[in-house]
């Protein structure tokens, strides 16, 4: 019997068994219905089916039910929604058996529990009778924690007790990491894994470099929310990529990550190196690299030195709050020498302070200090302090402390000061500082200079456009004592306009500076001023012309620039003939080109130069020559000799750069005397590369009016492959046959280690220092450990 109807039908269907108790209603909604077969075969299209008593609603293309088997066959854009176990399907195709309440989603089938599980897979059984879940293919599962786990061989997923066992397992955390486990169980409850032969592949760049290839392996696992542990675990964060073996590694008889904690523990483990077993450790611990500051022993290493010995190091970390942290570093010597240093960081609201302090054992009790303490006030307001003091002038150099403390940077001269930057506007600013330097090379007595205060103001100057140009007032001043009885005090006034540039029709680009300087001095045994006091105004007017002009060739572009300065001050100025300022081609059209904050340039001069450049199509320069020379109308023996700006002409100063191929590069920077019969001085420059090797020359000399002074420097590195690489370095005094050192390297580095050989020869003398020869030996395992190892044993001077 067949019927159609196009009018929306609701058709009840009692399905009888051998007991009326295994029966359920089925509802069929649908615009087309068929019945054949006696009534045996239901055929349904665009409709749904409900079953009422199981909670259940099946959407599809087309559904055909057989009341012999008690099967529902759903074909097309399959959804099933089990409200009662709040289970949603999507499939390509489906079978439900009432009899048996089992689903068969076939194809392509998505999976959704409760908003907390996501699964993806392919040939989906659904019991609903035990609440399990399986299939025989690859399936993914995604948590509302963004945790993926991706069961390779088939699964069975308890609903009832949220726990997937499987034959391999994948789990991708919310950080990227790969867990693969075998024969695993998973509990998503509690979160507890459970398998054989785990593998973690973590995240690149999860220990800070994107090169590693970081990996954990074991024979077994448990996991849950407070603990993963590892039993015969082998950890690297090195990658193998084209090497036969790891460059470091772990073998740890149990490896346990303590999530409550952050903490990787080792228990009775084996350091490889090269796949060769280097050291045993029992038990070694650090923080996981979710981790930024956690207190704990940091990398400690052993050296050797000529004067002092062997010593180690441990340094110690501890984190105290957010804001602070303290970082205890104990030098201990074999001859119960020591040194205790340590630093400490807090940051406040607006500022943060750093400090590095230390106190040495000897005959004498030796210590130092450095802090800084930098904020703002506040949005106008900056300021900064530094304190840096030592007991002993040569503890710094002796002890290599700045080796230690990024917070060091100058062993030999000390700066103590307070500063105070204010914005008084938005074109108003004021710097107002207190300084203390300490020279640690000089006596007692002429070792420190004070300069207090010292001052900067400035003030950009609103004026009207059709000035075309802008106004600035500067003013300076400071009183400085040094060498115990010496002292200068300075006021300086600039009143500076600057024009904006303008372009005639025959394309030159012009503009001009005026500046009136006003300068006070004071001075007492100076070494700079007369002992007196002085008042002066110093005026000056430069205007600066420049036509650039550019050729456009087949291969390259060609740019020409001459340029022209007329300078004009009518002030008489005081004597700098003995400074040791150096006119060159990057200052000669400055406006400050004598280097003299309290004065200008007097007199009239006329600065001619050109500038000449060769790119090829690419915009990369290929050769460069820029030369200059200054005239004036008559002499003037206050300025600085060594600028030759005291002579009617000037040296003719000027650089050069030759790029003949991606393998050598040539500089040369240069100043020859006016009538070009010598150099007074000439630093070459030579950079030549050929595949892996690169070797660099820098060539100095001043001549004649300049002194009598040539060095030579090199430093060549060859590299055998992208790991291995040797460099030489060494600086040689050619007048005396003087080499002041010279340095051998071998260098071994990858993403996760580095091995480095130096051996160094140092000739020169510095203060109660003696010249030295040192061979050292580092390595890293990158990102925890360091060894390093020093051998002076080759001659006593």
């Amino acid at each position: 019997m067949k019927t159609k109807t196009s009018l929306y039908i609701s058709l009840i269907l009692i399905l009888f068994s051998n007991s009326i108790l295994n029966a359920d209603t089925i509802f069929f909604d649908s615009k087309n219905i068929k019945i054949e077969e006696d009534g045996n075969i239901i055929i349904a299209k665009q409709g749904t089916a409900k079953i009422p008593t199981q909670n259940i609603l099946i959407e599809g293309d087309k559904s055909i039910y057989n009341k012999n088997v008690s099967e529902l066959f759903i074909t097309g854009n399959v959804k099933f929604f089990d409200d009662l176990n709040n289970v949603y399907v999507e499939s390509e195709k489906a079978i439900f058996n009432s009899k048996t309440n089992k689903l068969l989603a076939i194809g392509i089938t998505l999976i959704q529990i409760e908003d907390t599980y996501d699964i993806y897979s392919k040939d989906i059984l659904y019991d609903r009778n035990s609440m399990k879940i399986s299939s025989k293919f690859e399936t993914s599962i995604l948590d509302n924690l963004n945790n993926i786990y991706i069961l390779n061989d088939g699964f069975l997923f308890d609903t009832f007790k949220e726990t997937i066992s499987s034959k391999r397992t994948t789990v991708i955390d919310k950080n990227r990491n790969n867990y693969s486990f075998d024969l695993a169980k998973v509990n998503l409850k509690t979160r507890e894994i459970a398998g054989k032969e785990v593998v973690v592949n973590f995240e690149d760049s999860f220990f800070g470099n994107e090169k590693n290839d970081p990996i954990l392996k074991g024979k077994s696992t448990t996991s849950d929310d407070e603990k993963t542990i590892i039993n015969k675990a082998v950890f690297s964060t090195c990658n193998i990529k084209n090497k036969k073996c790891r460059g470091w590694e772990v073998q740890s008889e149990e490896f346990k990550h303590n999530k409550v904690e952050k903490l990787f523990e080792y228990k009775n483990s084996w350091v490889k190196i090269f796949d060769q077993r280097l050291f045993y450790l029992p038990y070694f611990n650090h923080p996981d690299p979710t981790v930024k500051r956690k207190s704990g022993f940091l990398t400690p290493f052993y050296t050797v030195s000529k004067n002092l010995g062997a010593s180690i190091n441990t340094p110690y970390f501890f984190s105290i709050s957010e804001s602070k942290d303290f970082t205890f570093n104990p030098r201990l010597y074999r001859d119960n020498d020591y040194i205790l240093q340590s630093e400490y960081r807090q940051a406040f609201e607006n500022s943060n302070l750093i400090a590095d302090f230390s106190l040495n054992k000897e005959e004498n009790i030796n210590t130092h200090f450095f802090a800084e303490l930098d904020g703002s006030v506040d949005d106008k307001t900056e300021y900064e302090i530094q304190i840096q003091n030592v007991s002993n002038d040569n503890y710094l150099k002796i002890h290599k402390i700045q080796e230690y403390t990024e917070l060091i940077k100058n062993d030999s001269t000390l700066t103590s000061f307070i500063s105070l930057d204010r914005r008084l506007d938005d074109v108003t600013t004021l710097d107002i500082s207190a300084t203390l330097y300490e020279d640690l090379s000089k006596g007692d007595t002429d070792k420190y200079q004070y300069i207090f205060p010292n001052f900067n103001f400035k003030k950009d100057i609103n004026i009207d456009e059709s000035y075309n140009g802008n106004f600035r007032f500067l003013s300076s001043g400071f009183q400085k004592v040094y060498e115990t009885n010496k002292q200068e005090v300075l006021l300086s006034n600039d009143f500076n306009f600057n024009s904006y540039n303008f372009i005639n029709s025959k394309g030159v680009v012009s503009n001009y500076e005026l500046l009136l300087k006003n300068y006070n001095t004071y001075s007492k045994q100076s070494t700079n001023y007369d002992n007196k006091s002085d008042h002066e105004i110093f005026g000056t007017m430069l205007f600066k012309s420049e036509l650039p002009l550019k050729k456009s060739l087949k291969n390259s572009n060609n740019f020409l620039t001459p340029i022209a300065q007329f300078r004009y001050s009518p002030s008489n100025g005081k004597n700098i003939s003995g400074s040791d300022k150096r006119l060159n081609f990057g200052n000669i059209f400055s406006t400050n080109r004598i280097g003299q904050s309290d004065m200008v340039e007097n007199g009239r001069s006329l600065t001619l130069g050109i500038k000449f450049e060769k790119q090829n199509l690419s915009n990369d320069k290929i050769f460069g020559l820029n030369f200059g020379n200054v005239l004036k109308d008559k002499k003037d023996d206050n300025l600085p000799t060594k600028s030759r700006l005291n002579q009617t002409r000037s040296d003719i100063v000027g650089d050069l750069f030759y790029k003949f191929n991606d393998k050598l590069k040539l500089g040369y920077d240069f100043s020859y005397d006016r009538d070009l019969e010598h150099a007074n001085y000439e630093a070459i420059n030579a950079e030549l590369g050929i595949n892996k090797f690169i070797t660099s020359f820098d060539y100095i000399r001043e001549n004649r009016d300049f002194g009598n002074k040539e060095i030579i420097s090199n430093q060549t590195r060859y590299d055998f492959s992208n790991e291995h690489s040797i460099n030489f370095n060494t600086t040689k005094e050619l007048n005396d046959d003087f080499t002041q050192f010279y340095k051998l390297s071998y260098m071994y580095e990858t993403d996760c280690l580095s091995a480095n050989f130096e051996y160094e020869k140092k000739f020169y003398r510095d203060g109660n220092l003696v010249p030295d020869e040192s061979l050292i030996f580092l390595i890293k395992l990158i990102p925890f450990a360091e060894i390093r190892g020093t051998a002076n044993t080759f001659f006593k001077y």
